[in-house]
């Protein structure tokens, strides 16, 4: 049976939304596909789940800051042995030295993955910016397409020069792995029953904006039984920086502090209500997935959040913490009511009616065959 080939080149395989959603179709793709994976940098979480799948994974291994060239060598060496693959790229130093390198090597059919919409020294450091505005030209004739998840993303890109050449493909879930998970007991961290709890999934990072949510939590724990739960890379108490906020805010005995998970799913259904601060976002998975395990959710208005809520009621400003918490107030004074319930299943059958990981899979499969 002929195999079509497919070289995915990815930043890292860490902890992250894009490495989840690599992995995902991957392993939903059709046996008349054969997938590899390059990794520029070390992190070894879906590094592991990809080769337990028996896919190949090269780490390249690229330190941060550091120009590398015997390492670029074999980085090259790597794309131009795969002549016969389709190349897909994802994140932007990932299209920038994959595309360029496969271009170079003469391979034209090259496939880029965009995931943020937010293009702006606030939320993006110099050098990625640098690489940003660098794309902008190289896609006028490097990618065959540029696959992005945010119809947000298409007019930011646009906007600094990018070609338009782009293919929406919205992310996908898988709906039977969040109904097999079980969802922990309360009293293993504990909480009561009674208790609000509120999350949050995401890394430490300036653009997640924990600040904003520290901000609003601390105003809305006033006069409530309330914990704010926090998971994700560096959320533990080894982060002074992080520390420091939660004291400055004075919550810090209200705060439960995760870490990064495995189990995440589990953590989910823990929540009653999942609030999203981030800056910048593509298409932020962690609020599908939390919709799908029936968290009621607000998010500020990044990538296509408000796609995914349907409801502009859940979306948030940034920086009007005043309105924020009056509108969390109004829901959790209802709960446990009809509305609630209402709200959680609507949630839910929205997410498995529009994002299911078939339909996802289906549409990158249909790039690649053109």
């Amino acid at each position: 049976m002929h195999k079509k080939k497919i070289l995915h080149i990815i930043t890292s395989l860490g902890d992250g939304g894009a490495e989840g959603v690599l992995y995902r179709l991957i392993t939903n793709s059709p046996q008349d596909y054969h997938h590899e994976v390059i990794a520029l940098s070390v992190d070894r979480k879906y590094e592991n789940l990809l080769r337990e799948k028996k896919i190949k994974v090269h780490n390249i291994n690229l330190l941060k800051n550091k120009f590398e060239i015997k390492k670029l060598i074999n980085l090259y060496k790597i794309i131009k042995q795969k002549k016969n693959y389709i190349i897909q790229t994802w994140l932007y130093h990932s299209d920038f030295l994959g595309g360029l390198f496969a271009y170079l090597s003469g391979n034209r059919n090259i496939f880029w993955n965009i995931r943020t919409s937010e293009i702006s020294l606030k939320s993006t450091k110099l050098k990625t910016l640098l690489i940003i505005y660098f794309n902008a030209f190289l896609s006028w004739f490097v990618p065959k397409k540029i696959i992005i998840c945010s119809q947000r993303s298409i007019k930011v890109h646009r906007s600094v020069g990018y070609r338009n050449n782009f293919k929406l493909i919205h992310n996908g879930f898988d709906i039977k792995i969040f109904e097999k998970s079980k969802s922990y007991k309360r009293k293993l961290f504990k909480l009561n029953n009674k208790q609000i709890l509120i999350g949050n999934v995401a890394r430490y990072h300036p653009v997640k904006n924990h600040e904003y949510l520290f901000l609003i939590f601390s105003k809305l724990q006033k006069n409530l039984d309330i914990k704010l739960i926090l998971a994700g890379t560096n959320m533990n108490e080894r982060n002074k920086e992080l520390m420091k906020m939660l004291d400055r805010y004075k919550i810090r005995d209200k705060v439960i502090l995760l870490g990064r998970r495995d189990d995440i799913m589990k953590i989910y259904k823990i929540f009653d209500i999942f609030i999203l601060t981030s800056l910048s976002e593509g298409f932020p998975n962690v609020l599908a997935e939390a919709m799908i395990n029936n968290n009621i959710c607000f998010s500020t208005n990044v990538g296509d959040s408000d796609i995914i809520l349907r409801n502009k009621s859940f979306i948030i400003p940034h920086n009007d913490d005043e309105k924020v918490v009056k509108a969390i107030k109004r829901i959790i004074d209802k709960k446990n009511s009809r509305e609630w319930k209402m709200i959680k299943e609507k949630n839910k059958k929205h997410i498995v009616n529009h994002f299911s990981l078939n339909k996802m899979t289906n549409r990158y499969l249909n790039v690649w065959r053109r």
